[in-house]
């Protein structure tokens, strides 16, 4: 036998050992990716169930909230009646048993539309841009008179807006979209990312209105119809970051505070309004500055929505996407493990607790930054190459946590920071209530803050921003009060609050 013959069998020989053994290979990493487990590690919770066996995290959500609050007790229906229809849930499912409906509303023409309609010969960003500068500073009928016209064609919704901000409990409707029943897993965005928040988004809206006709009253000279508006907008707020919500109810709470705490500024500074109304303003203000711990919304709501994203995108035990049986054979083969992207979504999650719940701004802001960076490193890091009998899906599932990490985790660093900035300016603004007072009784401002104690204050104001107590100084017989850094003579940050007298 030649050698060429001896090489080409021998070739041969490996070649076919070679593609049985790749053969073996990949039918042993063809494995099916494991089941999902429903467990505190991966899914969170174990109950309620949906239809389909996956958890029913919408229910779950509904649980948490307070529901069934009559009307008439419940702030957000004084919201929900001037809603207008097209941006209402009308068309919409309601699962959080607020009893609210269609019958609760005012007639279409009575509700109120938010940024208001342009006059004649003026564009629409024209109109939104004069809406926004006379929710800021005080202004005159004449100064605007269609924008004046407005607002006294919609009082009657605006006064039962800023009335209903004194009822005693918060329930909005939670809604899905028309044809999106709680049960349906598929052909969707995840259940708790596509419901629809009909009253928060409107209330965003509609401050704009009430700030504007606070700040129209201001400048008329009405100081306690200023005040008025301003204190349901404060009410509204501590309402919404009061009861554990999705974060992004948190975001508006923060929002409404922090833009009542400005007109409140511009309203003592420039209306100089007396003892009594001071006193009401510092209430009100000390009421609205003690909300929801921030981590009772990481825990509950948003970690159970980006937990129903993961098991929504990743779970197909009804075969919906692929009904045919080798298609659906097929699938079961080459999706990830979910329980490993649960697993990772949750111990982000748990960080994100511990660090909301650090004693210091400087501590949480360092923990935020750890969990940034951890999320920026997983995303950075090398991806493994599948091993020799490694399953398929494995690489999968390393890939797919650092998209979900990457996209579904919320930046709580900017969320906190909003925190202590409208937790920072309500204190600010209440301290500058009671420099007012001093004043009021005694013809001078304070030589320090501590002068204000107890009268006036029960105790020095200490900054959300530094954990210190607030800056203040007098200089020729003005004072300046802030909040964080000593601020520069130039400076005109809402944190700073400077006299006008």
């Amino acid at each position: 036998m030649s050698t060429r013959l001896v090489v080409r069998r021998i070739v041969v020989a490996v070649s076919l050992v070679g593609g049985i053994f790749m053969a073996v290979e990949n039918l042993w990493a063809l494995r099916p990716a494991p089941p999902l487990t429903l467990s505190p590690s991966t899914t969170w919770i174990t109950e309620p169930l949906a239809a389909d066996g996956l958890p029913d995290y919408f229910q779950a959500v509904m649980d948490l909230g307070p529901r069934g609050i009559p009307p008439e007790m419940n702030a957000a229906a004084a919201v929900w009646e001037v809603i207008p229809s097209r941006t209402s849930s009308e068309n919409a499912i309601d699962y959080s048993e607020a009893h609210l409906s269609a019958a609760d509303q005012r007639p279409e023409s009575e509700r109120l539309v938010v940024p208001p309609p342009p006059p004649e010969g003026m564009d629409a960003a024209e109109a939104e841009r004069i809406l926004g500068a006379c929710s800021r500073t005080p202004w005159r009928a004449a100064d605007h008179p269609w924008l004046a016209r407005w607002l006294d064609d919609n009082s009657a919704a605006l006064d039962a807006l800023a009335a209903g901000a004194r009822r005693e409990a918060w329930c909005p409707p939670r809604c899905l979209p028309p044809d999106t029943p709680p049960t349906e897993r598929l052909r969707t965005r995840p259940l708790l990312m596509c419901q629809l928040l009909p009253v928060e988004g409107a209330l965003d809206r509609f401050s704009s209105a009430l700030l504007a006709r606070s700040m129209l009253r201001l400048g008329e000279g009405d100081i306690p119809g200023a005040w008025h508006d301003l204190d349901s907008l404060l009410s509204y707020g501590d309402k919404i970051a009061d009861t554990p919500g999705a974060l992004v109810c948190r975001k508006v709470a923060m929002a409404l505070l922090a833009r009542a705490a400005h007109a409140i500024k511009i309203v003592i500074l420039e209306g100089h309004p007396d003892d009594t109304l001071l006193a009401a303003m510092q209430r009100s203000l000390r009421s609205a500055v003690d909300w929801a711990p921030l981590a009772s919304s990481v825990d509950t709501f948003d970690r159970l929505a980006v937990l129903d994203a993961v098991t929504v995108l990743l779970a197909n035990p009804s075969g919906t996407l692929s009904p045919a049986p080798w298609r659906k054979a097929l699938y079961a083969i080459l999706k990830a493990d979910q329980n490993v992207v649960l697993r990772a979504a949750n111990q982000l999650f748990d960080a994100m607790v511990v660090a909301a719940g650090q004693p210091t701004r400087e501590t949480r802001r360092q923990a935020w930054q750890a969990i940034k960076d951890e999320i920026h490193n997983r995303m950075n890091a090398t991806l493994q190459g599948r091993a020799w009998f490694q399953p398929y899906y494995e690489p999968l599932s390393e890939v797919l946590s650092k998209r979900t990490a990457s996209s579904l985790i919320p930046d709580m660093g900017i969320i906190s920071d909003a925190d202590d900035r409208a937790r920072a300016a309500l204190v600010l603004v209440g301290c500058a209530a009671a420099l007012e007072r001093h004043r009021l009784a005694t013809g001078q401002p304070p030589a320090s803050l501590a002068d204000l104690v107890p009268t006036f204050l029960p105790a020095i104001p200490v900054d959300p921003l530094t954990d210190a107590p607030l800056g203040y100084r007098v200089e020729n017989g003005r004072w300046t009060l802030w909040s964080g850094t000593d601020p520069a003579d130039d400076d005109i940050d809402d944190l700073v609050i400077r006299d006008r007298s």
